[in-house]
């Protein structure tokens, strides 16, 4: 008897099929997501521009030549304070400094932030300066800003007994070196530029409340801006 051969032994194949590539759900799903934030940040993007530009166009529309926050006639700046316009200029008013004479010497300085040209003293140029209120683009006048006109005279009692009160002049005010003043007043102010303008005053009494009121005439409305302080 021939002796049993053995059989060879087939490996069983392997039906399952393996994909050529990997499935391409996840790169889809990135490719929508890129495509709808673009969608998104465009609008978006456009309705932030258009707003700003309107609220360009709004401030613009609202730039009238008014001081914004402190330096007006019911709040004052004091001595060194900076006023402050809705249209980009702003005037700087220095702290005064007791001259040998019992004079009083200060600055005013003037920053032309606005895109139009000013004429800080005004026209004709010999009304630049004043003591008197609403007179001239500068006024330097003894009192508070509130004050309508001259103060008024405080009066004390007479010696003679039954005698009517005797008057007491209010303290003033005197605006010395004009023509120093109204010379850097005068030239007109070209925008993005500055100047200085220097002041001088004695007054009447030491320690005395003044106002200072500065106006530069403009081809629009200009508010007045206020400052108040003592001289002492």
């Amino acid at each position: 008897m021939n002796p049993c051969r053995s059989l060879p032994t087939v490996s069983r194949m392997n039906t399952t099929s393996t994909p050529a590539h990997p499935p391409t759900s996840g790169n889809s799903n990135w490719v929508w997501a890129t495509v709808f934030g673009i969608v998104i940040a465009v609008p978006t993007t456009l309705i932030i521009l258009v707003a700003m530009a309107l609220a360009k166009f709004e401030d613009g529309l609202t730039q009238h030549g008014y001081v914004k926050g402190p330096g007006t006639v019911t709040e004052p700046l004091r001595a060194g304070g900076t006023a402050r316009y809705d249209d980009g200029l702003t005037i700087t008013v220095s702290p005064p400094h007791r001259e040998p004479d019992d004079s009083y010497s200060f600055t005013i300085t003037y920053d032309n932030g606005t895109d139009k040209e000013l004429r800080p003293g005004g026209t004709p140029p010999h009304t630049g300066v004043g003591t008197t209120r609403g007179y001239a683009p500068v006024v330097v006048r003894a009192g508070k800003a509130m004050d309508s006109g001259t103060p008024s005279p405080t009066f004390t009692s007479s010696a003679g007994l039954g005698s009517a009160p005797v008057p007491v002049p209010a303290p003033g005010v005197t605006f010395l070196d004009q023509d120093a003043s109204v010379t850097a007043l005068t030239p007109s102010l070209d925008t993005k530029q500055k100047r200085t303008v220097p002041v001088r005053v004695k007054p009447d009494r030491e320690g005395s409340l003044v106002t200072v009121e500065v106006a530069p005439e403009s081809s629009g409305y200009r508010e007045t801006a206020y400052w108040q302080f003592d001289l002492s």
